[in-house]
């Protein structure tokens, strides 16, 4: 019955985590591409370079992710050691990944291990995989086939939907709120002050 129970479990729990992954996997691709009113074209050739450079940051991820796959991709018919490799390259990297984010104020991670030192290995440690498996041109493939889709979806992307409302709107919504607010003190304060005033007014003045 405990070992019963214990499979059960486990079980349960490999469903809520792939159940989880699912549910990420679709806000992801949601937010990367929610709908055909998400794209389109800029009002000229600036307004189009700004928009591309803040969605690669927005979306640095998902474009990483995109680019990855493509590369696996291209790897696994004829080189699945490097496909091996690489995927345990992408668990690493995952690992401290998660270790900033748990602790994000470890000045030890930050000195030792900083993001960009880390970066490097990885991309270093990758090229050299491709190279010694010779499978350079796979990765010029998966770059022909992936950066026009990174281009093309960080020209068109529109922001509006990632963009809460902009510090000028929520000061004027500040300020009119304020202002109403004000208003509302100064009627009431006339409407509680008004019978007052008129029984004042009306009452009899007593003789000196």
């Amino acid at each position: 019955m405990g070992a019963a129970g214990a499979i059960r479990r486990a079980a349960a729990s490999v469903v809520d985590r792939a159940c989880a992954g699912a549910r990420g996997f679709r806000r992801a691709l949601a937010r990367f591409a929610p709908r055909p009113s998400a794209f389109g074209p800029a009002a000229d050739a600036e307004a189009a370079a700004v928009r591309a450079v803040r969605n690669l940051r927005t979306f640095r991820f998902h474009y990483a992710v995109l680019q990855w796959v493509l590369l696996l991709a291209s790897l696994a018919p004829r080189h699945r050691a490097s496909v091996v490799f690489l995927m345990a390259a992408s668990k690493g990297l995952l690992v401290y990944g998660g270790l900033l984010r748990a602790f994000p104020n470890s000045a030890l991670l930050r000195r030792l291990l900083d993001r960009r030192l880390v970066a490097a290995v990885f991309v270093a440690l990758v090229l050299a995989d491709i190279v010694a498996a010779g499978a350079v041109a796979n990765l010029l493939a998966a770059l022909a086939a992936g950066v026009p889709v990174v281009v093309l979806h960080a020209s068109f992307r529109v922001r509006d939907d990632l963009e809460g409302p902009s510090q000028d709107a929520a000061a004027e919504n500040g300020k009119e709120d304020e202002a109403s607010a004000v208003v509302e003190k100064k009627e009431d304060g006339d409407v509680e002050a008004g019978p007052t005033r008129r029984s004042m007014a009306a009452a009899p003045r007593s003789p000196k």
